[in-house]
């Protein structure tokens, strides 16, 4: 029987970076995958605190082709070629139902938020793949087209049973970080995960998604409007596109091989579950929405439409004798504001720390040792799912969703600014501010206000002010970019933060 220090299983781009880290530590480090790569992997959007966190880790454990996939400049100056977009924008645009132009009452409801560098859109096929060529390189031992058919977690270490080309063999390790996803083995193991009515979340969504070619260039409606003028730093088809609306949005996020990622994301408190056929049910929304339907019109999708159900779900314990989940098998949240990378690299660094530090030190594998890092995803979740709940209640009221999606910048930035990707186990140091004690005061404020907002079915104009006016000044001390200042127009450019 083989015996390794540590084994990950699943080696998307979180698990082969969190199994290369380990192994450039020292560990002798077991890589196991069901399947092989290349192949189609969700959540492709980098974002600002992804771009500082990588690159950290890449300095830090001297990694030099992290920095390398930092931005999407370094991506290009660099020999990968990984197929990839750049992301300068956040981008975003409230329509409603039969809406043909895109001015309304003498309004464009476009929000813009330039980020600090040009972060990358992966094509999560071919960055996956490079991600596991590059842990092989720095020494990890990988496994594909291997399955685990069981764990056996004793006192004494990890007991796998693996099973390749029908064949079955154990593997001995002293720890095992589960990055399987949502159908987490641990979790499925021990019947750990919560989901459904279960959950104490109020945030309730689903996605529909597949890749096009020939979507059409947002930029050119735009133009069309005679009321219309461009105050973006950049052009739109390289952002993140968030095509909103009440009851749901649709990312848009381009490639540099002419294929754009288009997801489909529904509150299903407006849009319950159902089971209708996912590419039917795609379009009868998308026909809702004609400006949005213009652009996929004479798109060609490239890939089966997939449909989820609910995306929300946790898992009682996270962290075990001798074992501990990475956050794609820990929980599930939603698209917005693509925080999946971010979080997978922040909890790398974290369970590298704690195992290289205190774990494998003192050859002690007990849960109390990890309890912080559950603690950190566990408040991550319920800070950022309660977030994008008021993110999909603010589509109502553009004027709302305006001045609210910018404490998602301000949580972000706040945390840049104090350098919390320097950090790993640290409480003080969490996802969107969610460890900032004074932050969570002021975003509860202003969630409850939204949520009471989007009740109603007017705003007043004394409503949105006081609203605007708590985001510019109230929260000054997290506000970089002079967010609700209306001489921006909603349109922030870029602001150099710390590097």
């Amino acid at each position: 029987m083989e015996h390794f220090d540590i084994a990950v299983i699943g080696s998307g781009m979180g698990g082969s970076a969190c199994a290369l880290v380990l192994a450039k530590l020292g560990y002798n480090v077991l890589l196991i995958e069901r399947g092989c790569h290349p192949r189609f992997a969700i959540g492709e959007s980098a974002t600002p605190v992804m771009s500082k966190k990588i690159r950290y880790l890449g300095a830090f454990y001297d990694i030099p082709e992290f920095d390398e996939l930092s931005t999407y400049d370094k991506i290009k100056e660099s020999n990968t070629n990984i197929l990839c977009g750049p992301k300068e924008l956040f981008h975003y645009f409230i329509h409603q139902p039969g809406q043909n132009s895109v001015d309304i009452n003498g309004i464009i409801p476009e929000v813009i938020v330039q980020t600090p560098e040009v972060d990358a859109q992966f094509y999560r096929a071919e960055s996956d793949e490079y991600m596991v060529k590059l842990a092989i390189k720095y020494g990890v031992t990988y496994m594909d087209f291997t399955s685990v058919n069981d764990l056996d977690i004793t006192k004494n270490g990890v007991i796998i049973e693996c099973e390749r080309d029908n064949e079955t063999f154990k593997v001995k390790v002293e720890f095992v970080i589960d990055g399987t996803g949502f159908k987490s083995i641990i979790g499925e193991k021990y019947k750990l995960k919560i989901q459904g009515d279960e959950l104490d979340t109020q945030l309730r969504s689903r996605s529909i998604f597949s890749h096009f070619k020939n979507v059409g260039n947002f930029e050119e409606v735009l133009n069309r409007s005679p009321i219309f003028r461009d105050r973006s730093p950049a052009a739109r088809n390289r952002a993140t596109q968030h095509h909103c609306f009440n009851g749901g949005w649709l990312w848009f996020i381009p490639f540099e091989n002419g294929v754009t990622s288009v997801g489909l994301n529904l509150d299903i408190d407006c849009y319950p579950l159902n089971d209708q056929p996912a590419e039917e049910e795609f379009w009868n929304i998308i026909e809702k929405f004609p400006i949005i339907h213009d652009l996929l019109l004479n798109a060609e999708n490239v890939l089966p439409f997939i449909k989820t159900g609910r995306l929300q779900f946790i898992n009682r314990e996270m962290v075990g004798d001798r074992w501990a989940m990475l956050p794609a098998s820990a929980y599930g949240l939603d698209a917005w504001f693509s925080t999946g990378l971010a979080v997978s690299f922040m909890a790398i660094h974290r369970l590298a720390e704690l195992l290289d530090k205190k774990i494998f030190p003192e050859k002690r594998f007990q849960r109390e040792l990890l309890v912080d890092y559950e603690r950190a995803l566990k408040q991550e979740f319920q800070h950022v799912s309660k977030m994008i709940h008021g993110i999909y209640k603010s589509f109502r009221h553009f004027d709302v969703f305006k001045y609210y999606c910018f404490l998602c910048f301000m949580g972000s930035e706040n945390y840049l600014e104090q350098a919390g990707y320097e950090k790993g186990m640290d409480l003080r140091y969490l996802l969107l501010s969610a460890g900032d004690d004074a932050f969570i005061d002021k975003f509860n404020i202003v969630y409850d206000t939204v949520i009471r907002l989007s009740n109603q079915e007017y705003v007043s104009k004394l409503e949105v002010e006081a609203l605007r006016r708590f985001i510019q000044f109230d929260m000054a001390s997290y506000n970089f970019r002079d967010f609700g200042n209306p001489d921006k127009f909603g349109i922030h450019s870029r602001r150099l933060m710390a590097s």
